[in-house]
This record gives structure tokens, C-alpha cells and sequence, in this order.
């Protein structure tokens, strides 16, 4: 298993990592890692055994979050599409043009313009790196702009949102869109078949792909699971089912979301298994993320220190609102004999996975502004440039933003409020007067909000 490797990242948090890991300046594609980029679907803190998680079975992401680096404060934008067009491009949702979830061709237009932006895709695939993608992409329709090679991935296939009008599945009978077994490109159906699988396969052989033709690969696996509709897994006693996935009358039934989370680690451990067979583990980058919180009704436990010990809080997924519930999600990074086990408890936001990847592939800088700051320094890796730290995060819902530093909230209504422990309702907005030191950070977060909006670059 995977985990025998893993045990070699642990070792190194005892002392100093040596030059070994460090990628020279000005390396070949050759020398450059390969980066495997993992993005579950609805999926909080609250959700993992390593964040304290109680309620469900993650015995993979627990095993890669022991041998690696994991952040105990994420944030992501609230809803799907916004999230992934920011973790794509290093850019803002004010910026990128992505601010509310892409589900209904007939009334939402936007889509991350390949003419427009560049994407992590691009910079990996012109530094001389294999590129795919698979799952689920929700950031143009893709039977009508199929965009994701102009992004930068030379391969892909997705779970289209809908055929020729009608919705399709995501899981049982799933529907593809993307790059067929014959070479063609376009939608196809698997009857008898469950899409989280069939994607995992697709991933698997983008890395036999790469590894045969002698190129480092980057690879952005968006997994479909845990997001509703919430139904049964392969191995269940209750049989698979066909289900239109955007059926807003029937989201499944959430006894079955546990299952769910197990099948979406199982698949994880799948994929770095596969990867230490074929040799090429311990030199890949693995990074996981949840896209946003888990949807609402979702009743988790999660032990917590607090400051009399350890205690046991519930959490009500908040996806879709600007909450802690909604934004807060797991970022695991995983190199093993590079990066050195440990935890990592400073601010990071989805803008700064590209700009990271770049500090830890050389790849070149971006041609449009980003908003990401990398934290390549914090990860033990030799010959990283030093980053500023971030201080606050932004979070983004169509025209709703915020700010959040380590203690408090701001949006853009003015409404300034503490930072809550987890499982705790919202606070209510602080009334004036502010004492001095609680207005210095209103300012602070009220001066951080209009530098994100007018933003033009670093």
C-alpha cells in the first residue's frame, strides 16, 4: 500500500530535508515532478478523520494527510464553479468572470473563457508536462463549448450536465463527455456502469500515458463524489439507480452520504496505489481539496481542541453560504521524501495552489495578474522562495463577498463579526462603537476587501 512510502515523509519532519527534493532552477521536464490535483465535490473540514471527523470512514486521506502537510485553515468560495475557476487560475471570482455556479444553459451565459484566462493547465502542458482532467468540470457547458483543452488539458473527460436538453447521471449509467476509447471526441453512455469509477480509470491511464511517453504529468482529478444525488455505492445492498443529477426535486437520500465519503477515499487510495505500482509515487505531488462545504442538512461530528481539551461539536453543512460550514475545507499536500510530515496552520485560499505549483515545478509566471500567493516556502521543500503570509482570505457568492482573518469577518455590506468556534451559529454583527483594536481590524479587512476589488495585479 501507499502508506509504506508515506512513512518516508514522516521521517524527514524529525530533521532538515536535504537538496534532493528541490527542483533546479531552469530544470527540464524531466526533472520536474508530477502533480496529481485531487478536488472532491461538497466536502468540509468536518468530513476527514485527520481534521478530527467522526462521522464517516477515511482511512486514505487520513494515511496521506499523516505522511504530508495539512492546513488547518482552507477556504474556498461557497458554490462549485466559482471555487474551481479560482483553484484553475490564481484569479478571483471579481476577476475571472465566474461568480455563481454554471447549471442552466438556458439562462447562464458565463464560462471560463479560454481566450481570456489561462489556467494551471496551460502553464504545466507548455512546460513540457502530460495534462488531463476528468469528473466533473462545471465551468462551461460542454456540448457547447467544450473548453478544457484550450485550458491547457490535452486530454479530458467529464460528466456532461446535460445531452441535447436532458439531464443526464453522474453516477449509476453515468454519462461522458470528452475523449472516447476510440479516439473521437463527444457524449456517450455506460449502462451497468458508475462514473466515479470510470473516471478513476480514466486518471490511472493518463498516468500509464505519461509514464510511457517519458513526460511528467499534471493531472486535475475533479471527483464527483460526495455531492448529491446521495445514493448507493458499488458493494451496497441496495442497488444502483439511474438519477437525472440535477433534479432539483430529488437530491437522493442522505443515508446513504456516508457510503458516499468512504467510496470517494477508497478512490483516492485507488489512484496512490496505482501510482506507487507504477513507480512514480515518490515523485508525484499529490494535493487534495473539498470545493466548498457540505451541503446543508448534512449533520457531522468533529472533535476539536478546545481550551478545557478535546471536545465533540456538530456541524450542519453550509454549503452555498459565506460560513466557516461553507468555506472551510481540507487542503492536504503530499511528496513523499520531499515534503516533510506536519500541520500547517496559516490562511490559504484556492488563488494560492497555482501560484504554489509553480514555486515547486519552476514552471513560468502567469500572463494575467493573480490574486494567489504562494506558500511553496511553508513546506519544507529546499530553495523555495520566501512569500509573504497571508493574513485574510476572500470569499465570493455572485455579489456577496467577504474577508475572514484568524479572528474576524467583514462583508461587503459593512457587516463586521468574530470568527465563531466550529459548530457554533454565526455571530451577530458587532455594534459601534468598536474599541480601538477591534476597529484597527475592521479597517484592516474593510482595506483588504476594496484591494481585492481594484486589483490589478501585485
Amino acid at each position: 500500500m501507499f502508506a509504506s512510502l508515506l512513512l518516508s515523509a514522516a521521517v524527514l519532519a524529525a530533521g532538515p530535508a536535504d537538496d534532493a527534493g528541490a527542483v533546479p532552477d531552469g530544470a527540464s521536464p524531466a526533472e520536474r515532478p508530477n502533480v496529481l490535483l485531487i478536488l472532491a465535490d461538497d466536502l468540509g473540514v468536518e468530513a476527514l478523520g485527520c481534521y478530527g471527523g467522526v462521522s464517516y470512514e477515511t482511512p486514505n486521506l487520513d494515511r496521506l494527510a499523516a505522511g504530508g502537510r495539512r492546513f488547518e485553515f482552507c477556504f474556498s468560495n461557497p458554490l462549485c464553479s466559482p471555487s474551481r475557476a479560482e483553484l484553475l487560475t490564481g484569479r478571483e471570482p471579481l476577476h475571472n468572470g465566474i461568480r455563481r455556479v454554471i447549471y442552466d444553459p438556458k439562462n447562464h451565459r458565463e464560462f471560463l473563457d479560454p481566450a481570456r484566462e489561462q489556467s494551471v493547465g496551460n502553464l504545466f502542458r507548455d512546460a513540457g508536462y502530460a495534462t488531463a482532467a476528468a469528473g466533473k468540470w462545471q465551468l462551461s457547458f460542454l456540448t457547447e463549448r467544450d473548453t478544457p483543452a484550450g485550458l491547457g488539458f490535452e486530454r479530458s473527460q467529464f460528466w456532461p450536465i446535460q445531452i441535447d436538453g436532458a439531464r443526464t447521471s453522474r453516477y449509476a449509467e453515468p454519462s461522458f463527455w470528452g475523449d472516447r476509447p476510440d479516439g473521437t471526441r463527444g457524449g456517450w453512455s455506460v449502462p451497468g456502469g458508475y462514473g466515479p469509477d470510470g473516471y478513476n480509470a480514466f486518471v490511472r491511464g493518463q498516468i500509464d500515458r505519461a509514464q510511457a511517453a517519458g513526460q511528467p504529468f499534471f493531472i486535475y482529478y475533479a471527483m464527483l463524489l460526495p455531492h448529491f444525488p446521495w445514493e448507493p455505492t458499488p458493494g451496497s445492498e441496495d442497488p444502483l439507480k439511474r438519477t437525472a443529477s440535477l433534479a432539483s426535486s430529488d437530491h437522493g437520500d442522505m443515508k446513504y452520504f456516508p457510503d458516499m465519503v468512504a467510496y470517494m477515499d477508497r478512490l483516492v487510495g485507488r489512484t496512490l496505489d496505482h501510482l506507487e505500482r507504477t513507480g512514480a509515487l515518490e515523485n508525484t505531488v499529490v494535493v487534495f481539496l473539498g470545493d466548498n462545504g457540505c451541503q446543508q442538512g448534512i449533520i457531522s461530528e468533529r472533535r476539536i481542541d478546545g481550551p478545557h481539551g478535546p471536545r465533540t461539536v456538530t456541524v450542519n453543512g453550509g454549503k452555498g453560504t459565506l460560513t466557516d460550514a461553507g468555506t472551510h475545507v481540507p487542503l492536504i499536500i503530499s511528496w513523499p521524501g520531499t515534503i516533510p510530515a506536519g500541520v500547517d496552520d496559516g490562511l490559504v485560499e484556492f488563488s494560492d495552489v497555482l501560484p504554489t505549483l509553480a514555486d515547486l515545478c519552476d514552471l513560468p509566471t502567469p500572463r494575467n495578474p493573480i490574486n494567489g500567493v504562494s506558500f511553496a516556502d511553508r513546506l519544507g521543500v529546499p530553495g523555495m522562495p520566501e512569500r509573504p503570509d497571508r493574513d485574510w482570505v476572500h470569499i465570493q457568492d455572485k455579489a456577496q463577498r467577504q474577508v475572514r482573518s484568524r479572528t474576524h469577518m467583514l462583508n461587503e455590506r459593512g457587516q463586521f463579526r468574530p470568527v465563531v468556534p466550529p459548530g457554533s451559529k454565526p455571530a451577530p454583527p458587532l455594534s459601534e462603537p468598536l474599541s480601538p483594536e477591534l476597529q484597527a481590524e475592521r479597517d484592516r479587512l474593510a482595506a483588504a476587501l476594496k484591494a481585492v476589488e481594484t486589483f490589478d495585479g501585485p
